[in-house]
């Protein structure tokens, strides 16, 4: 649905996945997700990880390829979670 926003702990879960598997195919990284993240899920949420620099992506074959960076895994020891912030 355009313009319909993301809840920021999918991108969380994203660098998560990244973090363990250090590179991943966008289709496999999105599976990963929980039923729910998924349903969360929007591709902005991966534009603006990339954006931010906290993931990069290259094109492997005809799918994209998907690595945190050195900024995205310390954007994830830093940042608090949602339930540890109180939200």
């Amino acid at each position: 649905m355009p313009g319909q926003m993301y809840d920021p702990a999918v991108q969380r879960a994203l660098l998560e996945k990244l973090a363990r598997w250090h590179h991943l195919p966008e289709g496999d990284l999105i599976a990963m997700l929980s039923p729910v993240e998924r349903l969360r899920y929007r591709p902005e949420a991966l534009e603006d990880l990339q954006w931010d620099g906290l993931v990069a992506a290259r094109t492997a074959g005809d799918e994209r390829v998907l690595s945190i960076t050195e900024a995205g895994e310390t954007w994830l020891r830093n940042a608090p979670r949602a339930r540890d912030a109180g939200v």
